[in-house]
This record gives structure tokens, sequence and C-alpha cells, in this order.
């Protein structure tokens, strides 16, 4: 994919995290981090990626969404300790941005850690769900899905870390970056001013992609052969 011009100052240094997890209820238990180094709006090196055996319930919606079962786990997991040791390792002292940061740092990584009596070293950064809902507007909702159908850049969620990451970073690159950059928004300090409704800059109206005309006959034949 072509490079866009959607930088904020290069030396600006930050984590992308997302979760997915045992559920909703507390204790909240990640059974799925993956991470990505950037540079200002640009992914950097090679991505983390963890599955974690905690070997506790699931609650049968989580499952339902990202299909991660109490036995898949059991086999393809790695120990809670070693897995989140990596994860600090691998992010360090740098701030954390996450779609969801209320959910993913509040209710995810910090409990988990004090739970496991480790040392955090991480901070958290910016919440890219909050940068969205103050320069968007009027959209029915917030799920990530439903921004990046509105951008055009998606229509259908996975709901497993490493390709939400990969859309958030879409968004990012293709469509809040050049916005912000637009409006002399060029370092992390003033995006997190930006996501917490401390600086205002003027709203991003999404504009999907044209249709391609092509693909509207192939997906009308799809359904006359489905009536047939």
């Amino acid at each position: 994919m072509k490079a866009v011009e959607s930088r904020m100052g290069h030396e600006d240094r930050w984590v992308l995290i997302d979760t997915e997890t045992t559920g909703l209820n507390d204790p909240v238990y990640p059974i799925e981090i993956g991470a990505q180094l950037m540079q200002g709006w640009e992914p950097s090196g090679d991505p983390f990626h963890v599955l974690i055996n905690f070997d506790v319930p699931m609650e049968p919606d989580a499952v339902r969404i990202h299909k991660y079962t109490r036995d898949y786990l059991r086999h393809k997991g790695c120990p809670p300790q070693e897995s989140l040791d990596r994860f600090r390792r691998f992010a360090g002292a740098m701030p954390l941005a996450s779609y969801n940061l209320a959910f993913d740092w509040d209710r995810v990584i910090v409990p988990t850690f004090r739970r496991m009596g480790m040392p955090n070293t991480m901070q958290p950064g910016f919440c890219v769900l909050d940068l969205v809902r103050n320069l968007v507007p009027r959209l029915y909702n917030y799920r990530l899905i439903t921004v990046l159908k509105a951008f055009g850049i998606a229509e259908k969620q996975k709901h497993h870390a490493l390709d939400d990451i990969d859309m958030v970073i879409r968004l990012l690159r293709e469509k809040i970056g050049p916005h912000l950059l637009s409006h002399n928004i060029t370092s992390l300090h003033d995006v997190k001013r930006c996501a917490e409704g401390r600086l205002k800059v003027p709203p991003l109206v999404p504009s999907k992609p044209k249709p391609d005309p092509e693909a509207l006959l192939r997906k009308l034949a799809r359904m006359r052969e489905r009536k047939a």
C-alpha cells in the first residue's frame, strides 16, 4: 500500500495494543495480546503477539466473538507470567494506546499485572476510541467495525488482536493522521489532548470510496443465483 503523508513527529514512539479476553465480567483475563510499536503514525518492526493460558472459565459470549475456547488455550496458550513479562519487555516504558483504552488498560492490563504480583513499567497513552469520538461526528455508534465501515476500510472484524491492530493502523494512517496533520497536530502530546477533548480541531466527516460498478454487478448476480 502506498504510504500516505500522515505522520506526527517521527520521534514520537508509542505502542498500539489490542486484547481478547475471557469476557466482560471482573476479573477479566487477557487470553490474547497483540502489540505494534509505532513511530508517528507508522508501524515500526515486527508486531508482538501471544496467546495466554490462564485456564479460567470463559464467558460464552466472548468465545462466540473471538472463537478461543478454554481447551484451545490449554493446548496453544503460553504460561501467564512468561507471556506478561514478554509483553512488558516489548512495550517498555512507551505510552500504550488502544481502540478502547479504558477497557484494555484499566480493566485488563493493570488488574492482571496486579493479580499476578508483577511489576508494571508501562504507561497509558491515548484512547483511539475517544479520539474518533471527538473528531468524527454523528455516527450511530463508535464500535470499531462501525467506524471502519463509515470510512470504507473494512466490512467485517475478525476480533483477533493483530487483525484489529492492522485495521486501527489503517484508520490512523489513512484517515485520522492526515486530518490531524492538516490542522497542525504533529505531536503525540497534542494527539492525547485531542483524545481527551482538551484540544479541538474541525470535524472529520467520513467519505466512503465510490463503489466499483463491476463489484456491484457481481454482487447482484450472486443475489440472483441465490434466489434462482
